[in-house]
């Protein structure tokens, strides 16, 4: 889960929300909406902001007017920290934690 503070609060089911709370696609949702994003021929991250509209919704848990409400910058916010569920830049403490593979296996 992760929360993002955002810059201008929005309504969602009759209450203001000034966080956002996410929490990880799942292999169905990946499956309907795509990656969000894609890598150029020079090897640069290149944002699919289609696909990543579609998550911001789906992922907070707030219906799809609420989420047009937010303003641009919050809306790059939540875009690159869905992105980070893709790209494991969320904390790595949490994957190593939760692994089963010892750490000097090579495996």
């Amino acid at each position: 889960m992760k929360e993002i503070v955002l810059t201008r609060a929005i309504m969602a089911a009759g209450e203001k929300l000034s966080v956002l709370e996410l929490r990880e696609p799942t292999y169905d949702e990946v499956e309907q909406m795509g990656i969000p994003f894609s890598y150029t021929e020079s090897g640069e991250m290149k944002l699919d902001t289609r696909s990543a509209l579609k998550y911001i919704p789906v992922l907070a848990g707030i219906p799809r007017s609420s989420a047009s409400q937010m303003v641009l910058k919050d809306v790059f916010m939540v875009s690159m920290s869905i992105v980070g569920f893709f790209t494991g830049s969320e904390s790595s403490a949490t994957s190593e934690s939760d692994s089963t593979t010892p750490p000097t296996s090579g495996a």
